[in-house]
């Protein structure tokens, strides 16, 4: 375990609630599998750490170790656990969830977006979270809007839900009044189903603050606060909000 493990870290990048006339806060932060030092992993880096059972499982259970040892000494931080729908294919996952899941109530899993060839169907997605759901997780949509996380799969799965993700990096070509546009229109619709919504991507101030007008006062993004190792959170100063301009 330890030459797989001493080349990864967890890392952590916040999302903040921002309301007029209240200073922005924390409400969680998302766990992201690093390599050691913070760069992110290519996809097919990622493919290769964990090309086996043997390396998946020393893995998951290095993350629970970590996880856990943050749980009892920050009991009251709200961690999001990234796990990718592809994974749901090893019969193992579920043991693993069943093992997050006694880490800590304050643990949400977020799943991330996939291609059509990941799972059997919508039907079968649908299967999926509702299990997930009945171990105790909020669950969380990751890049609604792109790939297979469609509107329509939002739509047939909202009631296993607490959250919806959609990032302006994906529309990174298009001018700001259509960003605004997409994000007010996922807006409206994650209301109308009772979710949460998530704008990722937001890098400046000026983006931040007409994000907010548009009634979308959940963001992750650069200006509010670049990934940094999670162990941080457990150092005696507490972490201030530094926005990025």
């Amino acid at each position: 375990m330890g030459e797989l493990t001493a080349a990864v870290e967890l890392y952590c990048q916040p999302i903040y609630s921002i309301r007029s006339g209240v200073d922005p806060e924390v409400q969680d932060y998302e766990v992201l599998l690093r390599k050691r030092g913070g760069q992110s992993f290519l996809a097919a880096e990622l493919v290769e750490l964990i090309a086996d059972q043997e390396r998946r499982n020393q893995l998951r259970a290095w993350n629970l170790v970590n996880l856990a040892h943050f749980s009892r000494v920050r009991p009251r931080l709200t961690i999001d656990v990234n796990l990718d729908p592809w994974q749901f294919k090893c019969p193992e996952v579920w043991d693993y969830l069943q093992a997050l899941r006694r880490v800590g109530p304050k643990i949400n899993l977020e799943l991330t977006e996939r291609n059509t060839g990941t799972l059997t169907g919508s039907a079968a997605f649908s299967q999926i979270l509702a299990r997930v759901q009945g171990l105790g997780f909020q669950v969380s949509l990751d890049d609604v809007g792109s790939g297979y996380n469609s509107m329509q799969v939002v739509l047939e799965n909202a009631r296993y839900l607490s959250r919806i993700k959609f990032s302006l990096l994906l529309f990174e070509e298009r001018d700001l009044r259509s960003k605004l546009l997409f994000a007010q229109a996922w807006q409206s619709l994650a209301a109308s189903r009772n979710l949460e919504l998530v704008i990722e991507g937001v890098e400046n101030r000026s983006l931040a603050r007409q994000l907010v007008a548009a009634g979308c006062n959940l963001q992750q993004g650069f200006y509010w606060g670049r990934p940094f190792p999670l162990m941080d959170l457990l150092k005696p100063e507490k972490r201030q909000w530094h926005p990025r301009d």
